[in-house]
């Protein structure tokens, strides 16, 4: 019988009890890889709602490139967040397959997934994600080379595969934050990426009251880092995306799966990482952005058009600090969409930096009018019963 979510908690629990730490981490590895001798055995872990769409290639992706990988290949586990069967074609290949039972959330999905996978590697890819020929010959020999790397992830490719203007720049702009930040990292990233399964039981897995796709990742990661554990970067682990955006789903994701979340996070744990699209010229450009959208209410009130003077110098200071990924637009699909991607980054800076304000604000006011109602937009994230996860 398969484990239940509580049985799943249990499982990571208890496997955590069997790890040991290296060197000055606080975060277990697997007492066979503590010496960097023994051998690494992957374990493949796919969470999907759908067993159409591009579930099937993105899958088939990882059989092939499992069957041509030396050592026997790695082991593949789909789980399947709901109720339903599997297809015939998915029984037959030789796939270990969970299921949830119920719409749980990604999170969950995963954690039910690791507490079902026997290898010393844990490599999580989303549904919607095929993996490079390379990535499991490149994921396999990083855990091997470095005992004390805890985990790793990588990279969409330059070839996003849906081609609308809003898909191309938003799977872009991902790809370009990765490759332009290789190395050591702050948090993780479960599209594409690997962790020691002892570190990862050790610190509780992902935290499931994220019921929906959101940054429950980035707070793993955050949780192994401050355990000491070592998270990579590396773009050369590269995988294809095959996610369609439109606007309406970028910015709503953007908002309230990422942004809000994510400023909760930063409020809860004091501390303000500076990576990825955090650093500083992604900062100084959402103050830019900011700026730039505030010139022409200023012009209106004051009732002069020199306010708008600043206006085309502020943008060209924008795209001059992300003059790389501008580049890369160009080469990809020509000066109309470049142009077409400094308008979506522009309009992505403003609401990214009005919803960090806004919940900071919030949560400062709700802090200080504790009385109040306040919605849970701006309260903390919910506090597991795992207080590993806490």
């Amino acid at each position: 019988m398969r484990p239940t979510g509580m049985d799943a908690t249990k499982t990571l629990e208890t496997r955590s009890l069997a790890a040991q730490k290296i060197g000055d981490s606080n975060v277990a590895v697997d007492p066979v890889d503590a010496s960097g001798g023994g051998a690494i055995s992957l374990s493949v872990i796919m969470p999907t709602v759908s067993w159409t769409g591009c579930f099937e290639p993105c899958l088939r992706a990882v059989l092939e490139h499992s069957a041509a990988l030396g050592g026997g290949g790695a082991e593949i586990l789909v789980v399947f967040d709901g109720v339903g069967g599997p297809p015939l074609w998915l029984t037959d290949a030789g796939v270990k397959v969970v299921t949830t039972g119920d719409c749980r959330g990604p999170a969950h999905a995963r954690n039910l997934g690791a507490a079902e996978a026997s290898g010393n590697v844990l490599l999580f890819l989303d549904a919607d994600v095929e993996i490079a020929p390379d990535a499991l010959e490149r994921i396999r020999t990083a855990f091997t080379a470095t005992p004390d790397l805890v985990a790793l992830f990588g990279s969409y490719d330059d070839a996003p595969a849906c081609t609308g203007v809003v898909s191309q720049f938003r799977n872009l702009l991902h790809h370009h934050t990765h490759t332009s930040h290789p190395g050591r990292a702050a948090s993780f990233w479960s599209g594409c990426g690997a962790i020691r399964s002892a570190a990862f039981f050790d610190v509780g897995g992902f935290d499931d009251d994220f019921r929906h796709p959101s940054v429950e990742d980035i707070e793993l990661g955050l949780r192994v880092q401050a355990a000491g554990g070592r998270i990579v970067l590396d773009p050369a682990i590269q995988c294809k995306h095959h996610k369609s955006w439109s606007l309406r789903s970028m910015v709503m994701t953007d908002i309230f799966r990422r942004a809000v979340p994510w400023t909760q996070l930063i409020l809860e744990n004091h501390n303000l990482p500076v990576t990825l699209n955090l650093d500083w010229g992604n900062r100084l450009c959402g103050a830019a952005a900011l700026f730039s959208a505030g010139l022409l209410p200023l012009s209106l009130v004051i009732g002069s058009w020199w306010p708008l003077l600043a206006g085309p110098v502020v943008l060209l200071a924008m795209a001059w600090m992300h003059l790389d990924f501008y580049q890369l637009c160009l080469r990809r699909r020509g000066i109309a969409f470049a142009c077409a991607s400094f308008a979506l980054h522009w309009l992505f800076y403003l609401y990214s930096t009005l919803t960090f304000a806004a919940v900071v604000i919030g949560s400062k006011a709700a802090l200080f009018f504790k009385h109040l109602p306040w919605p849970r937009l701006f309260s903390g994230p919910p506090q597991t019963s795992n207080p590993s996860r806490n």
